[in-house]
């Protein structure tokens, strides 16, 4: 990645900070939630619906209750996209 690619990111992304309270906050609720993941064809309707939004860049969530890496938090069935509404369709379990 080049130096004008990582700065173009990261003026996009949220704040370091911020991603970092996002994460803390993302993996305790993960880690409450008993790990538990999303099915193959939730992730699947999950990340086609990150590969169609404004604020995606690259493989991350621009929001600012975000910055997350799509690809591993889409996984995780404690957590939500931050939209709000929320883009990702409601958890029916499987």
């Amino acid at each position: 990645m080049s130096i004008v690619q990582r700065n173009e990111q990261q003026s996009a992304l949220p704040p370091t900070i911020t991603m970092a309270k996002n994460l803390v906050k993302a993996l305790v609720k993960h880690t409450q939630d008993g790990l538990r993941k999303v099915s193959v064809e939730q992730y699947t309707t999950r990340i086609a619906t990150c590969n169609v939004c404004p604020i995606r860049l690259k493989n991350r969530c621009t929001h600012p209750k975000c910055g997350c890496f799509i690809d591993i938090k889409a996984w995780w069935a404690s957590e939500d996209c931050p939209d709000e509404p929320s883009r990702w369709p409601r958890l029916t379990d499987e």
